[in-house]
């Protein structure tokens, strides 16, 4: 069954693989189809990937008034008590990693090995309100959706993807899903979104997290990254060079060898900086 009910609402969801689940969060705006390209390579090292679309996002419900992160947060908890899951993996991008952090505070137990990509520490700023509010106004808009896609296209991926036959693939694919794609609702998530502060807290999570960056992401900077690494008691951080704001679509074969590597936690992460001495 591809759907589950939380408070009225109806939310989707993917359930593909058999073995140890991994959780795979996206990012404002976008949906679960951003996951496809690490999909296929979970499945094939033996993991079972869960992509849900968050609500007001891809074939989900529809949300009516601010709904921020705890939201999300609280939605992916009623999925995974749908599926019976008592231990799983997180891997978040952007608004996912955000949600990410929160699950792993809420459940040091039930969260095994943690991946935040792209990702913020803190929403809770004049800054960052003031540019949810921009996107919230364009997603009111006639077409609002596709016109913010139209616009952030350029910072979301890589220049060199853009002029790829995968990015040209990607570029079509998602202009069809934000098409179809609520804009009232991403207002609302939006606004919702820009509440949230881990900024102390990442201190409390118990369990390894790798902090991804992208060395051209202009929206989550690799510093941000890198701080949050050093706060985590067991954080690591991987920088991917050429990458943008959407790593895992824009360097698909790099953050798949990243994410792979540090859930199998086999060997250690192939990281462009270490965090093995802190001052």
């Amino acid at each position: 069954m591809a759907f589950f009910t939380v408070q009225g609402r109806t939310n989707y969801y993917v359930d593909m693989g058999q073995g140890r689940p991994v959780l795979l969060l996206h990012g404002i705006s976008n949906s679960g189809r951003a996951w496809a390209p690490q999909v296929p390579a979970l499945m094939a090292a033996g993991y079972r990937a869960i992509v849900p679309d968050h609500a007001g996002h891809g074939v989900s419900g529809s949300v009516s008034a601010p709904f921020g992160v705890k939201d999300i947060a609280d939605d992916s908890e009623a999925l995974m008590d749908h599926l019976g899951l008592d231990r799983l993996d997180v891997v978040g991008l952007s608004l996912g990693g955000m949600v990410a952090l929160e699950l792993g505070l809420r459940h040091p137990q039930r969260i095994g090995r943690m991946i935040v990509a792209n990702s913020f520490d803190r929403t809770a700023t004049p800054e960052f309100k003031s540019m949810a509010e921009g996107w919230a106004r364009t997603f009111e808009l006639p077409h609002g959706p596709v016109l913010r896609l139209e616009q952030n296209w350029p910072s979301l991926v890589s220049p060199g993807f853009q002029k790829t036959a995968e990015g040209l693939c990607t570029w079509q694919v998602w202009h069809g899903i934000a098409a179809g794609a609520d804009g009232p609702s991403l207002a609302h998530v939006a606004r919702g979104i820009a509440d949230s502060d881990f900024s102390d807290r990442i201190r409390n999570l118990a369990m390894p997290v790798l902090f991804v960056a992208g060395e051209l992401d202009r929206m989550s900077p690799q510093e941000l990254s890198r701080t949050m690494a050093e706060r985590a008691p067991l954080g690591q951080y991987h920088l991917i060079q050429g990458a943008a704001h959407i790593s895992n679509v824009d360097s698909p074969d790099a953050f798949t060898r990243t994410m792979l590597q540090f859930l199998e936690a086999a060997q250690p992460c192939d990281t462009t900086a270490s965090l093995a001495s802190r001052e």
